[in-house]
């Protein structure tokens, strides 16, 4: 029994050496004929392949990340970009400027009819009287057919009993407004160059040339009617509005507001508003 297990033990040992003998040839005759061949070896194919793999896989993200990347921004530029078109292209955005007007014009009398700024009419800043004993419309529109301005009007001597009616309107009229009169009374228009402090005649007047900017106090004389007092940068949109005039009927006998260089101050639908200036 000894003796069988001294066999076994000597059988395993040689089997051994003859194993370890023997890999280490064929695994270096076999690199070296992948090696003539250009092949290289297994183990370095595996790592080749991992290596590649790893770069493919790291440039695929990063033009995944630079795409991302690029579409955000793109994104995020297009509000931008259709903000500034519509400011850029759009007149009715942009600011109001009347300074080419200042101290322009020619008097005229007009009467019943249609009458173009330009041909008919100097462009310029005027005060706007008519003839009319019992009220009388004037309205104007710019050359996209857009309201500009408008009145109704009585002349001085108009009697009590026909209304607190405006018997002025100062406006600035450019190239290419249109003026209609639809009755038969007559309209003059001379041009005026007055600065205003403590009192705004119906019509339109400019923050820091007609008006000196600042903050006012805001006061009607007890009227009937109901006006607004507006400012404006632009035609598309209007800064402030107060209802002036008749308390019953929604007016305001007081308030404060304020008028910044280049605001376009109008009163509407009241003769005028008295001002007094604050510090």
């Amino acid at each position: 029994m000894k003796l069988n297990k001294m066999r076994l033990t000597a059988a395993l040992l040689f089997s051994s050496i003859v194993l370890m003998a023997c890999s280490n040839p064929f695994d270096e005759l076999a690199d070296d004929i992948n090696n003539a061949l250009g092949l290289g070896s297994p183990s370095e194919e595996t790592e080749n392949g991992q290596e590649g793999s790893e770069e493919e896989a790291a440039e695929e993200e990063d033009s995944e990340v630079e795409d991302e990347t690029t579409d955000e921004a793109s994104v995020q530029e297009e509000p931008e970009q259709s903000r500034e078109t519509d400011e850029d292209l759009d007149p009715m955005y942009q600011t109001i400027d009347y300074s080419h007007l200042y101290g322009e014009g020619e008097e005229i009398t007009i009467e019943a009819g249609d009458y173009t700024v330009g041909d008919d009419i100097m462009p310029g800043r005027y005060s706007v009287t008519t003839t009319s004993e019992y009220g009388s419309y004037l309205s104007i529109y710019n050359d996209e057919d857009r309201y500009v301005a408008g009145e109704t009007l009585v002349n001085e001597d108009s009697g009590e009993d026909v209304g607190a009616y405006s018997t002025e309107l100062l406006v600035y009229i450019s190239e290419g407004d249109n003026l209609e009169v639809r009755n038969d009374d007559s309209f003059t228009l001379t041009p005026i160059s007055d600065e205003y402090d403590d009192k705004l005649p119906s019509g339109m007047h400019v923050g820091g040339h007609d008006i000196e900017a600042g903050d006012y106090r805001v006061t009607t004389e007890e009227t009937e009617l109901v006006g607004n007092v507006e400012t404006s940068h632009a035609e598309a949109y209007v800064t402030s509005r107060n209802a002036v005039g008749n308390p019953e009927e929604g007016g305001r006998e007081s308030f404060v507001m304020t008028i910044e260089e280049g605001d376009i101050v109008e009163v509407i639908g009241v003769p005028s508003v008295n001002l007094e200036k604050l510090d």
